[in-house]
């Protein structure tokens, strides 16, 4: 499934679709199978052998392993619908994929709009964002800033913000009037931050979150393919806005002979298209968009709308 979802990411790149077989379910059966027999001799005592006990014990396995096709309106559905909020909340949790997390899977935070993998952008936008995000990773990581989630069904979870001692007043200050949101002078005060998901126009009353799909995030990793000159110049290859500063550091390489250091590779066009096992980056991004991506095919998968194809296999 690796391979499969690396190489539709290649070849829609050039502008060509791929299908995509899924797991559908694997059925173990497994048969043993003993015999036993004594051996003996009989005869004159010279020509008598030894008595002997003969056992013998077989194992076999054959599984089999029934794939579905990955298709119709519920994939293409999940596959162009947000991120859930509450999933995103959850990355942005993790100590390492924290703010890497808030760059790639955000699209605007009330009014600051994320200006990573965009055709056009200000140098307003991505300054507020950026110090959106640096103060949010800054805040949580010293103990001032923390998510719970809410029992409300509008709302996905509440950022609390207290606690802190006056070495981070101008910076709860400035987090406070990025998001265009009341600022308590009063220290011992809880700052509590509703924050759910939608878009703030006006006045926001909380922390609105729009959240990139996880088709947007397979179209960052098509950008991050190093494609052959001769690909870009005959215009085989298409043509990608430029990456932001998190996703510069993602790179698909591309070789003609299979590599020798990669953690995942495909073939196609006559080149091999992989992801360097050194690359933590790349591969921390695709194994985020794997998870993405099972829980796309999870949602959509209907034995009873599709085929399926069912491989048995001994062992």
């Amino acid at each position: 499934e690796n391979e499969q979802l690396l190489l539709m990411i290649v070849k829609g790149r050039y502008g060509e679709t791929a299908s995509f077989l899924a797991v559908n379910a694997v059925a173990a059966n497994i048969r043993f199978r003993t015999e036993a027999g004594i051996e003996a001799g009989f005869g004159p005592d010279s020509l008598k052998g030894e008595n002997l006990l003969i056992g013998e014990l077989a194992y076999e396995e054959n599984p089999t392993i029934t794939y579905s096709p990955v298709q119709g309106h519920k994939y293409v559905r999940q596959l162009e619908s947000p991120i859930p909020l509450d999933l995103m909340l959850l990355t942005m949790r993790h100590p390492i994929l924290g703010s890497r997390s808030m760059n790639l899977l955000i699209n605007r935070a009330n009014n600051l709009r994320n200006p990573h993998f965009l055709m056009e952008t200000t140098a307003n936008e991505d300054q507020g964002f950026k110090r959106f995000v640096e103060l949010f990773t800054q805040l949580h990581a010293a103990g001032v800033l923390e998510m719970i989630k809410n029992p409300e069904e509008d709302i996905t979870a509440d950022i609390l913000i207290g606690g802190y001692d006056k070495r981070y007043t101008n910076e709860v200050h400035e987090f406070m009037s990025l998001l265009e949101l009341p600022f308590a002078e009063d220290q011992t005060q809880l700052i509590t931050i509703p924050t759910y998901f939608g878009i703030s126009f006006d006045k926001p009353k909380g922390l609105a979150i729009t959240t990139r799909t996880t088709l947007d995030l397979i179209q960052i990793l098509r950008a991050s393919i190093d494609v052959p000159e001769e690909h870009i110049k005959s215009g085989i290859a298409l043509s990608y806005p430029p990456l932001g500063p998190d996703e510069e550091r993602m790179q698909i390489k591309v070789s003609r002979t299979r590599p020798g250091n990669s953690s995942l590779a495909v073939p196609y066009r006559s080149y091999w298209y992989y992801i360097d096992e050194a690359d933590q980056a790349t591969k921390g991004f695709f194994n985020a968009l794997r998870t993405l991506w099972s829980i796309t095919i999870d949602d959509s998968l209907d034995s009873r709308d599709v085929p399926l194809m069912t491989i048995p296999i001994s062992q």
